[in-house]
């Protein structure tokens, strides 16, 4: 068991080494997600529109949209430079392979994320402070889920020609009930509810989280053979 956690965590260094040297995918996403709420800004008019109203779906969407577009390079930049067929011939678990990919993209999402907050908080003149503890534990779960379906779908279209365009379609439709969930909880937590007061979203979302992780343990070996 040490050493398949071992092996999760060789491959999630890698990943957090290569970041660290080129920036490319962390700036990339936080400047994409930058970008997302300032368009939202400057088309709402927050003196007429409840800012904790509007502000936890434009939070998400620009989450969301970041975070494809560093789930696309996931396995692009293995597959352009060889690595994933190195990875896939090592004598490791596929399904290794895969957590340490997504470990690597739940970290760069949860850095994303610990950026975007300050700014959200400035541009929709929103106190985070007070809900922090549980609006970071909606963060998180919300976030798992995306790391976990998109890891397990970044693997399966960095395949295709049409990758770039293939993974949003696969993978935002899967990502309703997550999206509903992350939004919803968000929402109340802002107005000032618990998550004692959420038990509901709270349970769907997780219970996606952990379909989404088992159906990516079945899958992840068919995936990589092909």
């Amino acid at each position: 068991m040490n050493g398949y956690f071992q092996q999760i965590g060789a491959i999630a260094a890698k990943d957090f080494s290569t970041e660290f040297k080129t920036r490319e995918l962390f700036s990339s996403m936080f400047v994409f997600g930058l970008l997302v709420i300032l368009i939202f800004i400057f088309s709402v008019d927050l003196s007429l529109v409840n800012a904790n109203a509007v502000g936890p779906g434009v939070l998400w969407v620009a989450i969301l949209f970041a975070g494809t577009l560093g789930l696309n390079r996931s396995f692009t930049l293995e597959k352009e430079n060889g690595c994933l067929q190195g990875l896939i011939l090592t004598p490791v678990d596929r399904s290794a392979i895969y957590f340490g990919k997504m470990v690597s993209n739940l970290a760069f999402l949860l850095v994303m994320e610990a950026f975007l907050l300050p700014v959200f908080m400035v541009f929709f003149n929103i106190d985070l402070v007070p809900h922090l503890g549980p609006l970071l534990v909606v963060l998180f779960l919300g976030t798992l889920g995306f790391s976990a379906l998109g890891t397990l779908l970044s693997s399966l279209s960095s395949n295709l020609k049409t990758r770039e365009i293939m993974l949003p379609i696969l993978l935002y439709p899967l990502m309703v009930p997550i999206a509903i969930g992350s939004v919803r909880m968000t929402s109340q937590i802002l107005m000032g509810k618990t998550l004692a007061d959420n038990l509901n979203w709270l349970g769907l979302t997780l219970c996606f989280d952990v379909i989404y992780i088992g159906v990516s343990i079945m899958t992840i070996d068919y995936i990589f053979e092909e």
